[in-house]
């Protein structure tokens, strides 16, 4: 592999181009798996920096998933417009996400 030195120009990169740097990264990664593998099961011992590197690179691959799956549902019977404030407040405090119980046996303080 040629070591060119990086010029910038200015010019933005081409979906392509983007593409082609993210597979390249991609395999980088998955060539590295075994190994990371083997220091986590204690047959291999990685320096704190490679550690570092090879998580950087892989939440480049595969980000936090628990970061990008949010998803917000509220049971809306009429538009927001028409709401008053107490609603929408309760809306945005979770209020309507607590769910009625009886105590149980036990429970009594």
């Amino acid at each position: 592999m040629s070591k060119k030195p990086l010029v910038q120009t200015g010019a933005k990169l081409t979906p392509m181009q983007v593409a082609n740097m993210r597979a390249g990264l991609y395999r980088r990664v998955d060539a590295q798996l075994e190994h990371a593998h083997d220091v986590v099961m204690g047959k291999l011992e990685w320096s704190p920096t490679q550690a570092r590197v090879f998580a950087t690179m892989l939440n480049k691959v595969m980000p936090d998933l628990t970061a990008q799956f949010v998803q917000h549902e509220h049971n809306i019977q009429e538009s927001p417009e028409k709401m008053s404030r107490e609603q929408l407040e309760a809306i945005a405090s979770g209020v309507n996400n607590i769910i009625d119980g009886e105590a149980a046996p036990g429970d009594e303080e």
